[in-house]
Parts: C-alpha cells; structure tokens; sequence
C-alpha cells in the first residue's frame, strides 16, 4: 500500500528546531549555540548563492574580465585586435625580407651568387597612381572643362 503525501506532516518536519551546538573540546564549555530548522537552512544557502552569484557578476561586468567572454568585447577594442594583427603581419614580412637582403649580401660577400630578386611584401600595397591610368581624349576633355569651369582656390 502506497502512502500517501501529507503536507502538514512535511511542514512539520521542515519547520522543526534543532539546536546547533558548538562546544569547546577541552572544557566542553558551550561556546555558541542556536536553533535551526530545515527550512531556515533552506534560506540561508539560497542567500549565500544569490549574494555569491550577484557578486561575481558584478566583478565580471565592472572589470575588463568581461572581454574575455564571448560577445562582450567591445568594437574597439576588436579594431585595435585587428589592427594589431595586421601589423604584426606587416612586421613579420619586413623581417622575412630583411633576412633576404642580409642572406644576399652575405652571398655577395661569400663569392656566391646573389639571389636573383627580392620580393615585394605585399603587392597589393603598392599605391596605384593616376598618372598610370591612361586617360582618353573624352576624359581629357572633361577635364578642361572641369577645370576651366571649377578654377583650384589657392590657400
């Protein structure tokens, strides 16, 4: 036969008091005593977690801690990140390239010969210029007239 759940008996028992005792060993003096029951024990370590959960939440977000975790990081500091990377690239191709230069002159100087060419760190950072652009006899026109119409303000 199953028993069945009695809630004023389960109330009972949560609420129940029991003395905790703390007794000096040596003298067996009572040093501290109080009375607890289930329910307030219940209480009390829910506090501590909350109180524990509402103050490491505070030192994560009021302390760059927070830019550890994923989705807080603020944009700049990611741009910085990035440009922080691209230059360490850039420095890592100077080096590759000053190594080659070096290699070379130590070949030169050996009596080998030198390596044929050293190459460019990044060929798309060379700037293209205007003046590489072949313009047209419309485009020539255009600007004439754009000149001619819109005359350069000196400072």
């Amino acid at each position: 036969m199953a028993k069945r759940f009695n809630s004023s008996v389960f109330w009972k028992k949560v609420r129940f008091k029991y003395k905790l005792l703390f007794l000096n060993e040596k003298t067996l003096e009572e040093v501290f005593s109080f009375r607890v029951s289930f329910l307030s024990g219940f209480w009390a370590v829910a506090a501590l977690v909350v109180v524990i959960i509402t103050l490491t939440s505070a030192v994560i977000i009021n302390t760059p801690i927070r830019n550890y975790l994923p989705g807080y990081m603020d944009a700049e500091i990611r741009n910085e990140m990035i440009q922080n990377a691209l230059r360490t690239d850039s420095l890592e191709r100077i080096i590759d390239l000053q190594s080659q230069y070096i290699d070379n002159i130590g070949a030169i100087l050996r009596g080998n010969s030198p390596i044929a060419q050293i190459t460019q760190p990044d060929t798309l950072s060379q700037a293209v210029t205007i003046k590489d652009v072949q313009k047209s006899k419309r485009m020539e026109a255009f600007i004439r007239n754009y000149e001619k119409k819109y005359p350069k303000k000196k400072k």
